[in-house]
């Protein structure tokens, strides 16, 4: 059975300072396999995949937000487990990131904010077991673009979508995390940051094809 697995977030004005890295413990972390009944979906990019390759369209700034949400993400595995880099081809991508809302409008998102929300589209082959690349980001906006309120919510739903890209199939419950459903902070948390180095050393348990393969 083939069906599109869909993360969602929105995103508030307000943001929050990170501490400093530090040595993961490995013991506050939260679940970020996606379960479908007994079955459980666990994905993290292979070295040979990397960098990971972006296309972003050139509107509300949004390649300069991908940019820095890929290097926040970097920056906090100590382990360089994620590497990404903007391309020119789309056809090239291994992820999408358009402005406004997906194909059959916004009735999947799961909430709104007051400047803007997002979400990442992933297809997923549950019985085949398989990704189907590219994937896709989505970002929306609610009020002017170019306000800076609106901007600071662009760069951090933008931080919390390669989250998901990364292999972050999940939510936290916690608002200090940017993969919490509603994000407020601008950058990964150490939760966050050790949810994502325990990812990158569990098992893969779906395989990637590029569509037309």
């Amino acid at each position: 059975m083939s069906r599109r697995f869909i993360t969602a977030a929105c995103a508030l004005s307000a943001v929050t300072a990170c501490g400093e890295i530090g040595a993961p413990t490995r013991a506050d972390h939260y679940e970020w396999r996606f379960t479908n009944g007994p079955d459980t979906i666990s994905f993290h990019w292979p070295r040979t995949a990397h960098p990971v390759r972006f296309w972003v369209a050139d509107t509300f700034n949004l390649p300069t937000h991908t940019e820095t949400a890929i290097a926040n993400w970097k920056r906090a595995l100590l382990y360089r487990d994620f590497e990404g880099e903007l391309v020119a081809d789309s056809n090239a991508a291994d992820v999408i990131v358009k402005a406004g809302f997906p194909p059959g409008g916004g009735g999947i998102l799961i909430g709104r904010a007051p400047e803007c929300e997002a979400l990442t589209d992933i297809e997923l082959d549950f019985d085949g077991r398989n990704i189907t690349l590219p994937m896709h980001v989505y970002v929306a906006r609610r009020f002017d673009p170019d306000l800076p309120e609106t901007q600071r919510c662009f760069a951090l739903v933008m931080t919390h979508e390669v989250g998901h890209v990364m292999g972050i199939f999940r939510h936290s419950t916690d608002p200090d995390d940017i993969m919490y459903f509603a994000p407020t902070v601008e950058q990964p948390s150490l939760r966050d940051r050790q949810t994502a180095e325990i990812l990158h050393q569990s098992r893969v348990t779906v395989t990637t094809t590029r569509r037309g393969e």
